[in-house]
């Protein structure tokens, strides 16, 4: 009887229904505040002026209206607009807004805020709000909307010496409020999105597979503007076996209202003791911090190899004036990934290129094609990157322009960065170069600094015997690479 009763309370009041689940009704996954800047774009503010009120949802389509009262806002924000045909007029009003259960289960209506005239840092009001979805109960809820904005700067790391690979190391993360109120959660978040990941898990943290994204949620965390925090203790890292001989570590920090409600469901929880943040007794006294809420980047040079190979290819005599295309390119062996490999390709004496490797996106975009030629085309460089055994392939189109038998090459090297000066160690040079030369024989792919014959015996006996009744025979130019006959072009 009591169970009841409180149902029929429930249902009256309205109490509850922010819980309701979504195939049953919208559930309300609006954040619990709103900070309004009191200052405009450009001097710090990003995007913060927009609110969106979430409602998750997931039955069939039908109309709702949502009703704003904000009346408790009055003299700290004023609502300017709305997105999908939605007009605002203080203090109430109400906006149509349909419910779809193909919006990812996720429907949303879009406020813009302004700050009230004579608006100070710090103060606040309540928003209320409620949807009634037709033939459904209603889902009333409410947030808080502050005036200006906690703005979060971190710190920038001295560079590292060089890492061996596997080895451990330490990053210190101080947190500075720069903004004009104090924030309410933070989030702070680390991406080692070339070769580095975490040591220690911990509990307030979430970890993807390999554990180079990290999140660290830390609720109910006030940092006082102008107040510098340590992360403690301080992130332990390491380097990976594929790292890059440069590595890259991006971290940053937020006041995250969304976040700690709703972490990211792709990523782990870890287990040991959480992070924490405590007053830093030097206040970031002689640090340097970003100078946007972007986040820094640092990079980590890392003592890393990796063994480029090369292919080649090895074409078979043909007419004078006949046009042909072939394929060259290089396979990273590992173990580092590596962020620029130039392939040159010396175009063999007898023949002339009249088609490089083209790319329909880069001239929309007005980007360099990935091969390039200084000297009226004898010779090419390409550039392109490769993950750990990826393949990497420049389509070029010769005509045969003489006799000539000279073979041409490719030849093929690491670099630490796009356009960098320095290269990535090679641990076998031997196959860094690979001929394209012309073959008495039929057309193979050449792998390395040699040719690898993949043509059947029983091929060659027979173009012989008919090579015997006829005449000399003309073999083709090209037979594809069996064991890869389509391999994807390079860019």
């Amino acid at each position: 009887m009591l169970a009841a009763v409180l149902v029929l309370v429930a249902a009256l009041t309205g109490v509850g229904q922010q819980a309701t689940a979504a195939g049953s009704g919208p559930r309300d996954d609006t954040q619990d505040y709103f900070y309004v800047p009191l200052h405009g774009p450009g001097n710090g503010a990003h995007d913060t002026h927009v609110l969106s009120l979430y409602f998750a949802y997931d039955g069939r389509p039908r109309d709702a209206e949502l009703t704003v009262d904000a009346s408790g806002i009055d003299g700290v924000a004023v609502i300017k607009g709305g997105a999908d045909g939605c007009k605002p007029r203080m203090p109430n009003f109400t906006c149509s807004m349909p419910l779809h259960p193909d919006s990812e289960g996720l429907n949303s209506q879009e406020l813009a805020f302004l700050p009230a005239a004579g608006a100070r840092a710090g103060d606040s009001g309540t928003l209320r709000y409620t949807l009634k979805p037709e033939g459904l109960p209603a889902v009333r809820d409410s947030l808080t909307v502050i005036a200006g904005q906690p703005e979060l700067r971190v710190n920038k790391i001295p560079a590292p010496k060089g890492m061996a690979v596997g080895e451990r190391f330490s990053v210190p993360i101080l947190i500075r409020n720069t903004g004009d109120v104090p924030t309410r959660d933070v989030e702070l978040s680390i991406d080692g999105n070339e070769g580095l990941s975490a040591v220690t898990r911990h509990s307030n943290c979430r970890y993807s597979t390999d554990a180079s994204t990290i999140k660290c949620l830390l609720p109910d965390t006030v940092i006082a503007p102008g107040e510098t925090m340590r992360v403690t203790p301080a992130l332990r890292l390491k380097t990976d076996r594929d790292a890059p001989v440069t590595a890259s570590l991006d971290y940053g920090a937020s006041d995250a209202p969304l976040s700690v409600d709703k972490p990211d469901p792709d990523l782990t929880p870890g287990h040991a003791a959480p992070l924490s943040l405590t007053r830093d007794p030097a206040r970031g006294k002689g640090t340097t911090f970003a100078t946007d809420q972007e986040g820094v980047r640092a990079m980590v040079p890392v003592r890393n190899t990796a063994d480029i190979e090369a292919f080649g290819f090895s074409p078979s005599l043909l007419d004078v004036g006949s046009s042909h295309r072939i394929r060259i390119g290089y396979r990273n062996n590992g173990p580092a990934d590596v962020a620029e490999v130039r392939t040159v390709f010396t175009v063999p004496p007898g023949t002339k290129v009249t088609q490089a490797p083209y790319d329909p996106e880069r001239e929309e975009e007005m980007i360099d094609q990935p091969c390039q030629t200084k000297d009226n085309g004898r010779s090419y460089t390409c550039t392109g990157g490769a993950a750990v055994g990826h393949k990497v392939f420049y389509d070029f189109t010769l005509r045969i322009t003489s006799e000539d038998t000279r073979p041409g090459s490719v030849a093929v090297s690491g670099w630490t960065e796009e356009g960098s000066t320095t290269r990535v160690k090679d641990t076998k040079r031997s196959n860094d170069t690979a001929p394209v030369q012309p073959d008495d024989g039929v057309s193979v792919w050449a792998i390395g600094a040699g040719i690898a014959a993949v043509v059947a015996l029983l091929v060659v006996i027979h173009r012989r015997r008919k090579a015997s009744r006829s005449g000399p025979a003309k073999p083709p130019w090209l037979m594809r690479f069996e064991r890869d006959p389509r391999p994807p072009i390079g860019r």
